[in-house]
């Protein structure tokens, strides 16, 4: 093994003894909505075509992640652990795969050629040991930006084999990697995670730095691009024209619109930079919710300067190419790499673990810097040593935050409680400790962790702060502030979010049985209704808004007010709506007098539930009962006027 291999085995054996500290830790939001179904299959109640081709995250489906997540769950038993230790052992795959890409793309160039290997292995390790890495591997379900990841890795390196055999005129071969062996691989990353479209555009990123151009060569290149990069490109512009919804539809529910996200994704991108070049472990984790948003240029004033930055940096770049080639190609990597994540789909604002292979980029921008010092300075032993030694400094720094942050990472507590010190503005942090203390009965505590928020600048906290003050004060029988309740009205907004469903869903299930002291269940449903009428901006087909809708029917329901129950159910039972919102409906119908609807509504319902539908069935068997209750009362059975 040369000093390169041993350097690079050294650094995935630390790796892999950092990152052991937190395999044992708990699932995290998605985690469970997307294992599941595999732990179901693992445990013989679904099939295995259900699992792989079942997933609903993605517009492809990510069968490929779903498959590795199978094979996880089939070689253990289907726990954290199981799924956490795959996605180390493909964070270490991804290291060797990044050895090999910075290798050969080092040996093109002279400035790296004669230290290509060394620097290549310093570099991986610093990328395997990075912390930022830690909200990804140690994320279980992250494992679909690890594979995705893991594949626009080879496909490059498939693209530079085919490249490099265009160069040594062996065409067969070189066709074969890149209209066969690219394609493949890309695919692949497409079925793991959408971010894999990126690929055909790192390629052409690693053209226009490392390679010439030839004129007999450009028939090739441009069927290559034609069919990788155009196509799908002109394709996907198509689409925003004639269908944007089907790319743009998330709007509906962000507190911003796709200009305020392209403004605030430049200063998200330089803070990935700076989080990649200077980490800070307690700043890092998956509660970013406190990432403000950018309204205009200069609101807040730093989205204009992050803009002149980027746009500084890139034209640097662009003016060094040819000087160095590995900092044009490193920093537009990065910003290409970001294509999907940072740019104009309706996702959230920042997350640590878009920068998995983003990072990669970095790497060569580092070598890049190096490599504009004079070649007389580089080649000296003491500049080697010297940065040999600060590589070896940077590594054990990185290590020691890994291995701090991996700790964390071991109890869902330990992450809560960092991210409420460090991001004291995460709506959801406090809210997540704030659960933790109502599961223990500490209401005290609950209520001083959010009462906090309600003071917040931004009207959804503080109606969503309001709403879970008064959840907590049900729980904990004491009388529950009426003004708390207009208050929440009074900040309603024009636009409805998930989290207004989590705390109506948890103000819906503590007020059950008239468990608010203070607040009747029909003020309660009242409220509701009038949040959701707020929202002005949304259509009632929007998941948020229909789900407050079906929400207070249900409560109105609860306490026999049928007849305004109904509204709330019709309103609430869109076209695709689940089974029990549908059977509420045909409650309400039933019980206001409707037969007739509701007996085809029924007849509907009973059409669209399968024999395996468990929870479909039982919306069934409570729509029928409540039919035949209505009948019973009613033995005429003669419609009447609900009103």
């Amino acid at each position: 093994m040369t000093r390169a291999h041993w350097l690079l085995f050294v650094a995935m054996l630390v790796t892999v003894l950092i990152y052991a500290v937190g395999l044992d830790g708990p699932y995290l939001f998605d985690d469970t909505f997307n294992l599941m179904p595999v732990r179901q299959w693992a445990a013989g109640r679904l099939g295995w075509n259900e699992v792989m081709f079942g997933n609903v995250s993605g517009v492809l489906g990510r069968p490929v992640s779903m498959a590795s997540f199978m094979l996880s769950a089939a070689l253990g038993n289907a726990t954290p652990l199981d799924f956490k230790l795959g996605n180390l052992l493909i964070h270490i795959a991804c290291a060797a795969l990044i050895y090999m890409l910075l290798l050969r793309l080092f040996l093109r160039s002279s400035t790296t050629r004669s230290i290509g290997a060394t620097t290549a292995g310093f570099l991986t390790a610093l990328w395997l040991l990075h912390p930022l890495h830690v909200s990804t591997v140690l994320y279980a379900v992250q494992r679909m930006a690890q594979l995705s990841s893991l594949f626009v890795l080879a496909a490059l390196l498939a693209y530079l084999q085919g490249r490099n055999a265009l160069d040594a005129r062996a065409r067969t071969k070189a066709y074969v990697w890149l209209f066969v062996g690219f394609p493949l691989l890309w695919l692949l990353g497409l079925l793991s995670k959408e971010n894999a479209a990126v690929a055909p555009a790192l390629c052409l990123v690693v053209e226009l730095a490392y390679f010439q151009r030839l004129p007999e060569l450009r028939r090739a290149l441009a069927g290559f691009y034609g069919l990788t990069l155009i196509t799908p490109a002109l394709l996907a512009l198509m689409v925003l024209i004639v269908k944007p919804g089907a790319l743009l539809a998330g709007y509906a529910i962000r507190d911003f619109d796709m200009t305020e996200r392209l403004l605030s994704q430049t200063r998200a991108l330089l803070d990935y930079l700076g989080m990649l070049l200077f980490p800070r472990g307690e700043r890092m984790g998956v509660f970013t919710d406190d990432f403000a948003v950018s309204h205009g240029l200069l609101s807040p004033p730093s989205t204009l300067a992050c803009l002149c930055a980027l746009s500084a940096i890139s034209a640097i770049a662009i003016v060094l190419r040819r000087r160095s080639p590995h900092l044009f190609a490193g920093w537009f990597f990065f910003l290409v790499a970001h294509g999907v994540e940072s740019t104009v789909l309706p996702l959230e604002l920042y997350f640590e673990h878009r920068n998995y292979l983003p990072s990669v980029g970095l790497l060569l921008m580092l070598a890049g810097m190096l490599s504009l010092s004079r070649e007389s300075v580089r080649a000296t032993g003491a500049y080697r040593y010297g940065m040999s030694m600060a590589a070896l400094v940077a590594a054990a720094l990185l290590a020691s935050i890994t291995w701090q942050q991996a700790g964390v990472w071991r109890s869902k507590e330990a992450i809560v409680e960092q991210a409420v010190r460090s991001h004291p503005g995460s709506l959801r942090a406090v809210q997540a400790k704030m659960i933790a203390a109502i599961n223990r009965r500490r209401y005290e505590q609950a209520t001083a962790l959010i009462s906090p928020m309600s003071r917040s600048a931004d009207a959804r906290t503080r109606l969503l702060s309001h709403l879970d003050m008064i959840s907590i004060s049900c729980l904990a029988g004491r009388p529950a502030d009426p003004t708390w309740l207009q208050r929440s009205v009074a900040d309603a907004r024009p636009k409805l979010t998930i989290a207004e469903i989590q705390s109506v869903a948890l103000l819906m299930q503590v007020s059950r049985d008239d468990g608010c002291h203070g607040l009747s269940q029909q003020q309660i449903a009242d409220a509701i209704v009038a949040i959701a009428d707020a929202a002005t901006a949304q259509s009632d087909a929007i998941w948020p808004k229909a789900q407050l809708r079906y929400a207070a029917a249900l409560i109105y329901g609860r306490i026999e007010h049928w007849p305004q129950a109904l509204p709330q159910a019709r309103l609430a039972a869109q076209p695709k709506a689940q089974a029990e919102v549908t059977a509420l409906l045909i409650q309400a119908l039933a019980h206001t007098g409707q037969r007739t609807e509701a007996d085809r509504q029924l007849q509907s319902l009973s059409s669209r539930i399968s024999p395996d539908d468990k929870p479909g069935q039982a919306a069934l068997k409570i729509a029928r009962e409540a039919i035949e209750v209505s009948t019973q009362a009613t033995p005429q059975n003669r419609e009447t006027n609900p009103s």
